[in-house]
């Protein structure tokens, strides 16, 4: 801190003391000029007092940022790596879910197979089995048919 309780910026401090030599008197035909001695070094001891609090200071200030910076992009592959995460479970889902369509289409169209084939060979059966009741009943038929005729010739014949 500086004076009255003011944070102390050096670069501020920097910035007078460049301000004091470029306005500083010129030396005649030179590139020297006059400055008042004893107001810059103690300028220059006020910096020197106060800059490695300011450098430390400014160290702590890009530690911090580094920090942040550091947990933003860990949080940001946190979430890239769950998004990830969650993409290829909604992928291997929707495969898995796919895959139990494509086996129950099958599955499906296996036992209507089954069933046709069940309804074919019932009603081979029902026939056969009609077939040889028609037969019987034919032969029975033709019995009773034999057997009504004898009567009526013995009858007849009587």
């Amino acid at each position: 801190m500086g004076q009255g309780g003011q944070r102390y910026d050096a670069i501020k401090h920097i910035d007078y003391l460049i301000d004091t030599i470029r306005d500083a008197s010129s030396v005649p035909f030179s590139d020297k000029c006059s400055i008042e001695r004893t107001e810059t070094i103690n300028s220059l001891q006020i910096l020197k007092n106060n800059l490695p609090g300011a450098v430390a200071q400014s160290n702590d200030i890009v530690a911090r940022a580094q920090d942040i910076i550091s947990t933003a992009r860990d949080k940001n592959k946190k979430i890239i790596d769950d998004a990830n995460r969650m993409y290829a479970m909604k992928v291997n889902d929707h495969e898995i879910t796919r895959g139990a369509r494509e086996e129950a289409a099958k599955i499906i169209a296996n036992a209507e197979e089954q069933a046709e084939e069940l309804r074919k060979n019932a009603h081979l059966y029902v026939k056969q089995l009609l077939e040889g009741v028609n037969e019987m009943l034919g032969e029975s038929l033709t019995k009773i048919q034999t057997n009504l005729k004898e009567i009526d010739t013995t009858i007849d014949g009587e």
